[in-house]
């Protein structure tokens, strides 16, 4: 079914808006593990290597487009801004969240057994037992 002789529904159109969710679901995936750093102030619980990983991505992702557009032209960078996004988005939720592993939350003990072990001593103090 064509309109003005643009089709409503192509496959091409189809994949280029799965995309679009692909590029959404990406930004959406990481925002609760860096909420989830910031309100514990610990990244106790997960592995910084997946994070390495995943950086190492992005960032040559980014750097093949970049190479394919210097050599072969640069509407192959602008042909393709879903690429270029998922690994500018990569990048930058893994630096931030190598920033918070190494700089910000350096302490590696669980803040959940903290708040535990705080519990038990209160509870202790408060029925009257020695520590």
């Amino acid at each position: 079914v064509d309109i003005r002789g643009v089709p409503l529904f192509s496959w091409l159109w189809w994949v280029y808006w799965l995309s679009f969710i692909k590029l959404g679901i990406t930004v959406v995936k990481y925002v609760p593990q860096a909420k989830l750093n910031f309100d514990r102030k610990s990244t106790v619980g997960w592995n910084i290597y997946n994070v390495l990983l995943d950086f190492t991505g992005g960032v040559l992702s980014v750097a093949q487009l970049l190479l394919d557009g210097a050599t072969e032209g640069w509407s192959g960078v602008v042909g393709d801004p879903i690429k270029f996004g998922l690994g500018f988005v990569s990048i930058v939720f893994d630096l931030l969240f190598m920033f918070q592993h190494y700089v910000l939350y350096t302490d590696r003990t669980d803040p959940d057994s903290r708040r535990s072990e705080v519990r038990a001593v209160s509870e202790s103090l408060i029925d009257g037992g020695a520590l």
